[in-house]
């Protein structure tokens, strides 16, 4: 395995960063599906189409988010972070009812939310800041 300073010497992204994209796609990948599951079971026709056009615009720009991240772009780490830490708050405050409600719904919910956490610190780590600072 080769130290942390070679690895970004060479360009290469660092582990860290590698491992927060793979999160965060998971991340969104569960939450569409979820979120179209949930269109599907309250909505059907036309209105479901509309519907899921916007679902999906959604998430569409949260994959540009992580594929602005994984092509070094600052802004769009400090762009997550803000995201994470002013939904976190919302989102924790909803579990109790959604877990009730349905329980695999609320544990997806709970996973994605632990996933954009765990990404998130991941992006901030030494390496990471390492990384993102000297984009050449």
């Amino acid at each position: 395995m080769e130290p942390a300073t070679e690895h970004q010497a060479n360009g290469g992204r660092p582990r860290e960063v590698s491992r927060a994209v793979q999160f965060l796609t998971s991340s969104l990948a569960i939450g569409l599906i979820t979120s179209i599951f949930h269109l599907s079971q309250r909505i059907s026709g036309v209105p479901m189409i509309f519907a899921s056009l916007i679902v999906i615009a959604f998430f569409g720009l949260g994959f540009f988010l992580i594929n602005r991240i994984s092509g070094r772009r600052n802004w769009a780490r400090i762009l997550l972070l803000v995201l994470v830490a002013f939904g976190t708050p919302f989102a924790v405050a909803v579990y109790p009812q959604a877990v009730r409600k349905n329980v695999l719904f609320g544990t997806l919910s709970i996973i994605i939310t632990i996933l954009q956490l765990i990404a998130t610190y991941l992006l901030f780590t030494k390496n990471s800041n390492l990384w993102f600072r000297n984009r050449k």
